[in-house]
């Protein structure tokens, strides 16, 4: 047995220094032994077969040959038979393989010895000739001896020195030739030396191979520690975004309703104080909607609920909306939005790609106040890209990648400490430009300003002309609109809203409710009785016998509410909704754009 690993083991092995007592025997090391044995004794048989028929050829008529030659095959075959029952395939106690050790170390000086016998009576009774070829059997086999035995160093010396000095004192009886006697000598002493290095060899490879061993299960427990703390920790953040999800939702409601309201209040006669107030609502309802929206789009992106749809983009007109949707916003934090004009149009998800413009301009605003802030599209690489700078305070350099984190905010020196928001935002842009396949590099001068860029976007062919909608000033007017919602407070406040914009509704808590025929339908996802909009909307159009446009309303994020919504090919809006948004959804339906 040669290289590997020894797999010797127990329970409770010493592992021995590389630089051990030759002497000194531990159970694995005889276990080693036996195992070596059992074919280095089969060999061992084979050679004394062909010397005891040579030496009886040599001797005819002589009877010591036949007594060598079977004492030789009775302990060979002991020994054989020893290794065999002890083999590290069959376990025995530590005491039993202490007895077996020294049961094959006496066995062995009995081997020893033999081989010693016949060589002082081939010295006797034969020639040099004969001496010279049961010399190289007795050194081979003292060779052998040295390489299946030095596990067990006793058992190796003793083979050795029971048999090779006899060997010189035969020769220096045969021819009385000293000089062959001490090369003999020197030769059992090179075979001692050699038995001390392999053993010395093997007590050192042994102990390397436990310390890897141990290492290795230190290793396999810490990595399955760390998998098992991994797994935790994305229950745990699966769990958090769930919380969101289902706390978003719960909140939503009222602040669906409230935006509602306060937007159907604007339509009405009021006071410059009152309008005032409900401005103050307004832009706290803004406020509110920006971070259920933050906590809804994190969740979203942690769950896997976000999905891409590419399509055509105009780029001029993406960037046209961004600038009209946030002028109210800019002008309340004093800041000049403008952007550059472009021809150009891209393949991406228009509504994934607003989302993350619109979070890079809302911190620009929040921590840039009283800066310019420019939006315009850049070419990087044969690509095209958007690229967002302000005029600002700027960001330091050890703070530019952390600004991508969760809930990481930076402080700002113009508005006193911490900026209002829960610090989502860039953790979204980067988030979503991974889904999207874009780069979000960010770049700033403290002092003078903050660039990012959104860069990755693949340019293509422009999109069919849209209808003409010249001469609809009122797009909504006299539609008739089914609104299907349980929460009687969120009916009433959309309804109001409704019926502002010149529709005629119809409302209900369930399908059960609607009794006519309508333009399109708005009904939220999650109903009462364990009913869903999804299932309102199909009796409602079954009951109509043709597709009804519907647009679902819904604060959840989760995965499987969004696949349902997906797999019904049905628009959806997310809670609170801003009116204008709910609008232009209604205007597209009804209008079949």
């Amino acid at each position: 047995m040669t290289g590997g690993k020894i797999g010797y083991d127990s329970p409770k092995v010493r592992i021995l220094p590389p630089k051990t007592s030759p002497f000194r025997t531990e159970t694995w090391q005889i276990r080693y032994l036996f195992d070596l044995g059992f074919q280095g004794w089969l060999v061992h048989i084979g050679v004394v077969s062909l010397t005891g028929s040579l030496l009886i050829g040599a001797n005819p008529g002589a009877t010591w040959p036949f007594f060598w030659t079977g004492l030789m095959l009775v302990l060979s075959i002991s020994m054989a038979s020893l290794s065999k029952t002890h083999s590290s395939h069959l376990r025995h106690s530590a005491y039993d393989y202490r007895s077996a050790g020294w049961m094959h170390t006496t066995l062995t000086a009995l081997v020893g010895l033999t081989w010693g016998y016949g060589a002082i009576v081939v010295s006797l009774n034969s020639d040099f000739n004969l001496l010279a070829v049961y010399s190289l059997a007795l050194g081979g086999t003292a060779l052998g001896a040295v390489s299946s035995q030095h596990a067990v160093p006793r058992s190796a010396f003793t083979s050795i020195w029971t048999s090779v000095p006899v060997l010189a004192v035969a020769h220096v009886m045969e021819a009385r030739n000293w000089a062959m006697g001490l090369m003999v000598l020197l030769y059992a002493l090179i075979l001692s030396m050699l038995t001390v290095r392999m053993h010395r060899f093997l007590t050192t490879n042994y102990s390397l191979t436990q310390s890897l061993d141990g290492k290795v299960a230190e290793l396999t427990k810490a990595s399955a520690e760390l998998v098992k703390a991994r797994e935790e920790a994305d229950d745990a953040n699966l769990s958090k975004s769930r919380f969101l999800a289902q706390a978003s939702h719960d909140l939503r409601q009222p602040i669906h309703a409230i935006g509602l309201l306060t937007a159907s209040l604007k339509d009405t006669r009021l006071s410059r104080e009152q309008r005032q107030m409900v401005d103050s609502i307004d832009s706290s309802v803004d406020s509110v909607t920006g971070l259920f929206g933050s906590l809804l789009d994190i969740s979203r992106l942690d769950v896997g609920g976000v999905s891409p749809k590419s399509a055509p983009l105009d780029l001029g007109a993406f960037l046209e909306q961004v600038v009209m949707q946030n002028r109210e916003v800019a002008a309340r934090s004093r800041c000049g939005l403008s952007r550059v004009k472009s021809a150009a149009w891209v393949d991406t998800d228009g509504n994934l790609l607003f989302t993350m413009v619109q979070n890079v301009i809302g911190n620009a605003f929040k921590y840039a106040p009283g800066s310019r802030v420019l939006i315009g599209p850049r070419r990087i690489e044969g690509r095209l890209a958007i690229q967002i700078c302000d005029t600002g305070p700027g960001i330091a350099p050890s703070q530019i990648e952390a600004v991508f984190s969760e809930f990481y905010r930076l402080e700002n020196v113009q508005a006193g400490g911490l900026v209002e928001g829960m610090g989502l935002g860039l953790a979204i842009v980067r988030g979503l430009g991974d889904l999207l396949g874009l780069d979000v590099r960010l770049a700033s001068v403290p002092g003078r300003g903050t660039s990012i860029i959104i860069a990755g976007l693949d340019p293509t062919a422009p999109a069919g002309p849209l209808p003409d909608k010249r001469g609809r000033t009122h797009p909504l007017s006299g539609k008739r609109i089914c609104l299907i919602d349980d929460d009687e407070t969120v009916r009433e406040a959309t309804a109001g809203l409704l019926e502002r914009w010149g529709c005629v509704v119809e409302t209900g808590s369930g399908s059960d409710d609607i009794k006519g025929e309508c333009d399109a339908i708005l009904a939220d996802m999650q109903l009462s009785g364990g009913k869903n909009g999804l299932d309102a909307i199909a009796v409602i159009r079954d009951r109509a016998e043709r597709p009804i446009p519907a647009v679902i309303l819904t604060g959840h994020s989760d995965a499987e509410t969004r696949t349902k919504i997906v797999a019904a090919n049905i628009p959806v809006l997310d809670k609170p909704v801003r009116p204008a948004e709910l609008r232009a959804m209604l205007t597209r339906l009804c209008l079949g754009l």
